[in-house]
């Protein structure tokens, strides 16, 4: 014969599933709930979208200006070059230029106490550049520069472009300016795939008052054969 049934048991165990299963019932908003919402958050009008005001997008400059790769180098086996610590004469180059031009201008820069100016970073990594300018110094101490904003100053659209000042060089001259930045000073630029000496050769030929500030470059040339 089955035992009795406790009914206080029972009820007591109906209400805890009771409770439960209210616990668990979302709360989903009714009408009212859904117009106070709206009241409280309206959603923009075309009138309020025109009025507010248009976040600017923050300035990035993925190429440093005026990085010395030199200086990066140096801690490791480049060693020093004196004449090449404040650099006049500059010579524009990009690395997917011929290796054997680049050889040559490197020494040639090294020797004669100019700046290999690079426009920006191979495939946007220091690393890679550093690997390629390291592969290309070897024993040549040539100064090295990442400076963007010298390519604009000197409206330079070739590589290589040889650049003499033919006054000294302002030690602001690699201020950062952006795309505002005015013409460099008065200079003289030759551009094609030429050494370094026949560069300055064909500016004193067409601009022979040059021929002091070219000689200052030519002579260490020329001594160091």
């Amino acid at each position: 014969m089955p035992a009795p049934i406790d009914r206080t048991l029972v009820a007591l165990c109906m209400a805890i599933a009771s409770s439960t299963l209210h616990a668990q019932a979302p709360a989903w908003p009714n009408a009212t709930d859904m117009d106070r919402a709206m009241r409280d958050r309206p959603f923009p009008n075309s009138d309020r979208l025109t009025t507010q005001p248009i976040p600017r997008p923050p300035q990035i400059n993925v190429t440093p200006s005026g990085v010395d790769i030199t200086q990066l180098l140096r801690d490791h086996t480049l060693p020093q070059n004196p004449s090449a610590a404040t650099p006049s004469l500059r010579i524009f180059i990009t690395l997917d230029m011929p290796r054997a031009s680049l050889q040559r201008l490197t020494e040639q820069a090294a020797r004669s106490g100019a700046v290999l100016v690079l426009r920006g970073l191979r495939s946007q990594s220091m690393r890679e550049t550093l690997a390629a300018v390291q592969s290309l110094v070897a024993d040549h101490a040539a100064a090295w520069q990442i400076d963007p904003q010298a390519f604009i100053r000197y409206d330079i659209h070739h590589a290589p472009t040889f650049v003499l000042p033919l006054a000294q060089t302002s030690p602001n001259a690699s201020a950062a300016c952006g795309t505002t930045c005015p013409l460099g000073e008065a200079h003289l630029r030759v551009s094609g795939d030429v050494s370094l000496d026949y560069a300055l050769e064909a500016m004193v030929r067409r601009h022979p008052e040059a021929a002091s500030r070219a000689d200052v470059f030519l002579k260490r040339l020329r001594v160091s054969r």
